[in-house]
Formats: C-alpha cells, sequence, structure tokens
C-alpha cells in the first residue's frame, strides 16, 4: 500500500467531519428523543440504571456517517470516483443501511415482536445481498478455497444476520459497542486501503468518525445510547465491508481477517447461544452472563472493562492487518484464537460456558457406556453466575425423586437483576414409563416478588394415587421457593455516575417477554 497524500486526506476529512456531525447530530437527537418518547427506562429487573436515557444514537450516526461520506466525496476526487463507478453498491448500501436503522428505531419505540424484527432484518441484507452485490462467492482460509455456488446468497445472508445480531447483543453497557465498533472500522478501512478498495475504506472512515462523535456522549456515565438501531447499523455495514474489503480479485473472501475483528461479538454470541441451548433456555431469555457482565463480577469498574475491551480488540486487529500486509491467515487467527485463550484460560469469560459443555458430554457418554442402577439417574449441575447454595436447593429436589418415582426433575435458575444463573437436570436412566403413563408440572419460581427461576417435574402414573404425589411435588416446590428466597438477595440500582450495565440485548430472532 502506497501512503499518498489523496489518501491521508481521506482520513483526515472523514474523521473530522463524522466526529464533528457524530456529535451535533447525537446532541440533537438527545434533545428530541425525550419528546417523543424514544428513550430506555429503567425496570428493577433487567435495565437498572438510575434514569431514563434518550436511545438515538443510531440515527444519528447513520447521518452523520452519510453527511461525511459526502464531504469526503467533494474533499477527495478518487473517493468521488469511487463512489460513480459503484453507484448500484453504494446506493444499495445506503438503502440497506436506513432500513434497518428503521427497523432498529421502532423496535426500540414499541419492541416489535421477533418475527417482524427478523423479516426487517432480512429485507435490509435481501437489498444488500441481491441488487447490491453483496456475495461471497468462495471463502478462503489459510490457502483453502471453497467455492459455494448455489450457497453464497444463503451464507452471506448468514454472515449478515450473524453480524448484525452479535454486535447488537454486546450492547449492554456505556460505550462498549462503540469502543468495539471504532477498532473494527478503523482496521477495516485500514484492510480495505491494503487491497485497493477505496470506496470501502472512504465508508468504514466515514462511520467511525461519526461513531467517535457519538462516543463522546456515550462513554460512562452514557447520556444517549446506541439503541439497536445502532448496533443493527453499525452489525450491517461491519458485515457488509469485512464482504468487500476483504475479496481477492472478485470472487474470494478471505476468512481470517474478518475473523478476527469480530472475535470478541462472536465470543459473546456463541457463550450466549451454549448457555440458553444447553440448559434449555430460548434464545430471547436474558440474563447476566455477557461479557461486560461477568468482567464487572469479576471487580472491574466500567472504564476498566472497556480498556481491556480495547486491548484485546486492539490485539486481534493487529492480527487481522498482519494477515492482510503478508498474505497469511495464520496471523489473524493466532491472535484471535489468543484473545479467546486468554479470557477463558484466565477465567475472566468463558470458563462457564465450557464446562457447560464438557459436563454435557460427560453426561452424554456416560449415558451410553453403561445403564445405570435402578432407580439412579444422571445428573448435571452446573453454577453460571452467582454465589447463592443452589447445590443445597437441588440436593432436596433430587432426593425425592426415588420415592416419587419421577422421571426428570429440572431447576433452572436465572434471575438477572440478582446476578445469580444456575442449572441442574436429573433423568431417570434406563426404560421408564410409556409416555401415556406419564405426567408433567413446571412451576415459575419467585423470590422477592420477581420470577427467578422454574421447576420443571417429570413423572410415572403407578398405583400410588395421583393426588398424594401432587401433594408432596406442590411442598417440593414451596419448599424450593423459600429456600430460592432465603439464598438470594434483593435486587439494587446501582448509582447513575458508576456507569450501569444495561439490560442485556438479545439476539433479533428473538421475542421480547
Amino acid at each position: 500500500m502506497v501512503v499518498d497524500s489523496s489518501l491521508l486526506v481521506m482520513w483526515a476529512v472523514a474523521l473530522a467531519a463524522g466526529g464533528a456531525f457524530g456529535a451535533a447530530f447525537t446532541l440533537l437527537g438527545r434533545k428530541l428523543a425525550r419528546r417523543v418518547g424514544l428513550v430506555d427506562a429503567p425496570d428493577g429487573r433487567r435495565k437498572t440504571q438510575a434514569r431514563a436515557v434518550p436511545v438515538v444514537g443510531g440515527v444519528a450516526v447513520l447521518a452523520a456517517a452519510v453527511v461525511a461520506l459526502a464531504v469526503v466525496a467533494l474533499a477527495c476526487p478518487d473517493v468521488a470516483a469511487a463512489i460513480a463507478g459503484e453507484a448500484r453498491r453504494t446506493f444499495f448500501l445506503l438503502v440497506a443501511a436506513v432500513m434497518i436503522t428503521a427497523v432498529g428505531v421502532i423496535d426500540d419505540r414499541v419492541s416489535l415482536r421477533a418475527r417482524y424484527k427478523l423479516l426487517g432484518q432480512f429485507a435490509a441484507i435481501l437489498v444488500l445481498v441481491v441488487p447490491g452485490g453483496f456475495v461471497i462467492q468462495q471463502l478462503g482460509l489459510l490457502g483453502w478455497v471453497v467455492k459455494l455456488g448455489p450457497l453464497a446468497v444463503p451464507v452471506t445472508a448468514f454472515w449478515l444476520l450473524a453480524c448484525v445480531n452479535a454486535l447488537n447483543l454486546i450492547d449492554g453497557m456505556d460505550g462498549l459497542l462503540g469502543t468495539v465498533g471504532l477498532i473494527a472500522l478503523l482496521s477495516l478501512a485500514v484492510i480495505a486501503a491494503m487491497v485497493g478498495h477505496l470506496l470501502a475504506a472512504a465508508v468504514a472512515l466515514a462511520l467511525a468518525g461519526a461513531v467517535l462523535g457519538f462516543l463522546r456522549y456515550n462513554l460512562p456515565p452514557a447520556s444517549v445510547y446506541m439503541g439497536d438501531a445502532g448496533a443493527m447499523l453499525i452489525g450491517l455495514v461491519i458485515g457488509a465491508l469485512a464482504v468487500s474489503a476483504r475479496l481477492k480479485g472478485t470472487a474470494t473472501v478471505a476468512l481470517g481477517a474478518p475473523v478476527a475483528l469480530l472475535v470478541l461479538p462472536m465470543l459473546d454470541t456463541t457463550a450466549a447461544v451454549i448457555r440458553r441451548k444447553l440448559t434449555g433456555r430460548g434464545l430471547a431469555t436474558t440474563d447476566r452472563g455477557h461479557l461486560h457482565h461477568v468482567l464487572q463480577k469479576h471487580g472491574l469498574p466500567v472504564r476498566r472493562v472497556l480498556v481491556l475491551v480495547a486491548a484485546l480488540g486492539l490485539t486481534a486487529a493487529a492480527g487481522a492487518l498482519a494477515s492482510t500486509a503478508l498474505h497469511n491467515d495464520v496471523y489473524a487467527l493466532v491472535a484471535a484464537g489468543g484473545v479467546v485463550v486468554t479470557l477463558v484460560a484466565t477465567r475472566l469469560f468463558g470458563h462457564a460456558e465450557l464446562a457447560l459443555v464438557g459436563k454435557r458430554v460427560v453426561a452424554a457418554v456416560r449415558g451410553l457406556r453403561a445403564p445405570a442402577a435402578n432407580g439412579s439417574g444422571w445428573e448435571l449441575s452446573i453454577r453460571l453466575q452467582g454465589t447463592a447454595d443452589w447445590d443445597e436447593v437441588w440436593a432436596d429436589l433430587t432426593g425425592c425423586a426415588g420415592p416419587l418415582n419421577l422421571q426428570a426433575v429440572c431447576l433452572d435458575v436465572n434471575a438477572p437483576a440478582m446476578h445469580e444463573n444456575y442449572h441442574a437436570r436429573w433423568d431417570r436412566a434406563g426404560a421408564g414409563f410409556p409416555e401415556t403413563h406419564l405426567w408433567r408440572v413446571e412451576i415459575p419460581l419467585f423470590g422477592h416478588g420477581q420470577v427467578i427461576g422454574r421447576l420443571a417435574i417429570e413423572g410415572g402414573r403407578d398405583d400410588e394415587p395421583i393426588a398424594e404425589k401432587l401433594m408432596t411435588v406442590a411442598k417440593i416446590i414451596e419448599t424450593a421457593e423459600v429456600r430460592a428466597s432465603e439464598v438470594t438477595a434483593p435486587p439494587t440500582l446501582p448509582p447513575a455516575a458508576a456507569g450501569p450495565v444495561r439490560g442485556d440485548v438479545r439476539p433479533q430472532f428473538a421475542a421480547r417477554p
């Protein structure tokens, strides 16, 4: 890459214009948002900030980025020529960005149902993929190239959907999404310039400048939030630019650099999916197990969490840049792997999910190797978060399994405001009752006036009167609920100055409760 004066002008103009307009539009939007009710209000359960905060960052960032790109085109003839030469792709990228921002604004305002949110995401992505031409035809990694053929459009759509939701999911703490997004966008700008994609570099810089201006008011304690609109916008554009900026020739996308740049959001999303699927919860289930939540539970203040995340992001970005400059994906993969291993090995993040996978594998292997003795069963219990003594509650429950001829017991505790997350399951080994003889009961558990979990019991109908079984089950549930209230502390709202961690932003294919 030859660094000439025109390239330096593009960087300076894009960042300056994006930053100035980003700050100005954020201030303006912050005032207007309160008038129209576009705010994120505390609910005492997930959203524990002390006051209602305007959610208008997405609109401000989009508007600032568009204006900044226009200013860059006026100041840099090469950028104007690149936009004119790829007018079709530029136009549909703008259309898709506006569409997904609009979906996010509506969701921030009225909480869209899952199906409508998903339809909105797919509509924006299809505009980007089909008429826009942002399609991955081939994937390259470590010298291997895979032709996608008819899978090109589905794979591209899945990649973009993953980027949209990964960035959305990580937006749960003041300044976090802006920090992660800014590092990724600046890195993509450098990568695009390295490989000669001037338009991708200009778009990345314009959006980076807008995010930088927004961050002025989003760093802890934040006075404005990005919202779903901003998170999905940044995710979509990063996903599209990762496709465009890493094209080799005209067909192949090298995977190393995009994977490294998005390693933190992707790790956070993967951990969330593992937690929720392996515990039988829906993907919409909220919890306090995300990267920023866990780091804060380790005693890190909000600003130190941002510094750590920035350091890890810069490490991965350095690997991405090295892999592009040296044409070797190994550097990106080593950097991304190093970030993951560091977090898991130090138990800062990901260790609980890894332990959960391990326990599920061990339980499955034991079940295949040999049947357990009559009346016994296979058990899994794991504390994903918190300090309450749920094992004692669980022991009381499983102790009744034999006398009641139960077939399965599941205790699932998820109290985000109390930072408690525990999952345990017992299944009777060997042949059980036929399906027609089974009875089931599932009861929500309450603690301090809130639902803190669920208890599910399955048993077989035998000669014992069912009324006696149900009375015993009712006593077990009552005891478990009393114990649950004893071992959990009531939620408290943090002071506003501490830079509160907001409620977890769920994947957009799942409904809000």
